[in-house]
């Protein structure tokens, strides 16, 4: 499968946020280029909310060890700490998967994360006024 990336700045539903697709294996180097992709856009650095669209993705190597490579890059981002990250994932077993890296390394890296499997659910989530 081609490895893709997309980035979109969105505003919908009253806010801003950006969106990254990302196709094709998930490892820490591409979380990593999807951060490179995503600070052509100031408001990445300012901590604007991030949707990573993961539907399509490959997660089947995305291991501790890769999300240990994701943590150094965003070790890079100081403005992104507190910021708030949401994926969305094709199915229930991908969830778990997401819920190992909602708190993996959060001591490090201080940010919010949450997975869903709906789109609405994530954008509700990913709104200034929703609770976290």
């Amino acid at each position: 499968m081609k490895r893709v990336i997309e980035t979109n700045l969105i505003y919908r539903n009253g806010f801003h946020f950006l969106t990254i697709r990302v196709r094709g294996v998930l490892t820490g180097a591409v979380v990593g280029a999807g951060m490179e992709a995503l600070d052509e856009y100031e408001e990445y650095a300012a901590g604007i909310p991030v949707l990573w669209d993961l539907q399509e993705a490959d997660l089947s190597q995305y291991t501790t060890a890769e999300m240990e490579i994701t943590n150094r890059f965003l070790q890079n981002h100081p403005g992104r700490r507190n910021a708030k990250s949401a994926s969305l994932l094709p199915d229930r077993g991908a969830m778990l998967l997401a819920r190992l890296w909602s708190v993996y390394g959060v001591d490090q890296v201080p940010l919010q994360r949450e997975a869903f499997l709906k789109l609405e659910d994530a954008l509700e989530w990913l709104a200034p006024d929703s609770c976290s």
